[in-house]
């Protein structure tokens, strides 16, 4: 069944807008459906919990018919917090107990050509940190503790701590950076595993190695696999967004900021929950959507999760840190 390139976009404002209203779970393009039964005929499907409590809806969107399908969509996917032999973009990390964040992508640094894990400082912390996939081990003090599960320290990194040289605005004296990135080092990976550990290319749920890099745009649509919210997509909607940014504390009448980033909003059928990343997807890998191109590095959003994010340009993150994300694994 062939559909209009034309007609997807006339319908993605108003798909959005039947989202939003109660019971409603999604809204897409395909063949008209009734009692299950299917004809070759083109219709908008919106999707509901419950056929018998339907909200108000058109009859036709975009001179198609619309047609009810009942669907109580639920999320399919729990937290990744089990340990990874192979280790691949998308699954968590922590530099300490109960402060996990996403593994990004195992990237190249372009000096020596050595594989490092690429994931947000406020995650890996500073250099010299150690970070643990999945988990980070209780740390008494005084006592040794467990490295069975170290990746790695930190080598490098760029965010608003670095940054020495203020912007005042007001009273405020600003340090803002255009990228919250940090690499580690794989070196406790391999000493672990004795040699056996494996590294891929590779963002886990098939979505593949990284192809290319790009800047993105806005009304680009996304998708990335976090280690709590497994896959979600959306849109972007802003650029050149300056944010505060609250990763670190700063010096004393000085505020950390983040500048020319964009934001992303939820598209609704690909986040069935609502929410496009929660606390735990910081360093997440952000894919063009249909393409194996790497377009961001997703940093901020609601903690408890919610609709929209925050990321930055992964063409920038790459000069910042001197890495590339595509790279052969043979």
């Amino acid at each position: 069944m062939e559909i209009p390139e034309e007609l997807i976009t006339e319908l993605q404002a108003p798909a959005l807008g039947l989202s939003d209203l109660q019971g409603v779970n999604g809204v897409g393009l395909g063949m008209r459906e009734e009692n299950e039964e299917f004809s070759e005929e083109l219709a908008v499907r919106v999707y509901v919990d419950d056929a018998g409590d339907v909200p108000e809806l058109p009859t036709q969107l975009a001179d198609l018919p619309v047609c009810i399908v009942e669907f109580p969509i639920e999320p399919l996917f729990t937290a990744d917090d089990v340990p990874h032999d192979t280790l691949m973009g998308g699954v968590q990390i922590q530099q300490a107990p109960q402060s996990s964040g996403t593994l990004g992508a195992v990237v190249m640094r372009n000096g020596d050509n050595t594989l490092v894990g690429l994931t947000c400082q406020h995650v890996s912390g500073d250099t010299g940190v150690r970070v643990f996939q999945p988990t980070a081990p209780p740390m008494p003090i005084g006592s040794t503790p467990d490295l069975s599960a170290s990746l790695g320290k930190v080598v490098d990194f760029d965010s608003p701590v670095k940054q020495t040289i203020p912007t005042p605005a007001g009273a405020t004296l600003w340090l803002g950076r255009e990228v919250d990135a940090a690499i580690f080092d794989l070196d406790e990976a391999v000493a672990q595993k004795g040699g056996a550990r494996e590294f891929s290319n590779e963002i886990a749920d098939g979505f593949g190695a990284v192809a290319q890099t790009l800047t993105p745009t806005v009304r680009m649509f996304v998708r990335k696999r976090g280690s709590q919210t497994g896959p979600t997509g959306g849109l972007i909607v802003g650029m050149a967004l300056a944010v505060p940014w609250s990763g670190f504390t700063p010096p004393v009448g000085h505020k950390y900021a983040m500048t020319n980033q964009f934001e992303i909003f939820y598209t609704p059928s690909e986040c069935p929950d609502g929410i496009i990343a929660r606390g735990g997807d910081s360093g997440s890998v952000v894919l063009q959507s249909g393409t194996h191109n790497a377009v961001g590095l997703l940093w901020g959003g609601a903690q408890a999760g919610g609709r929209r994010a925050l990321m930055s340009d992964i063409t920038t993150v790459e000069q910042r840190l001197d890495v590339t994300l595509v790279w052969d694994p043979s």
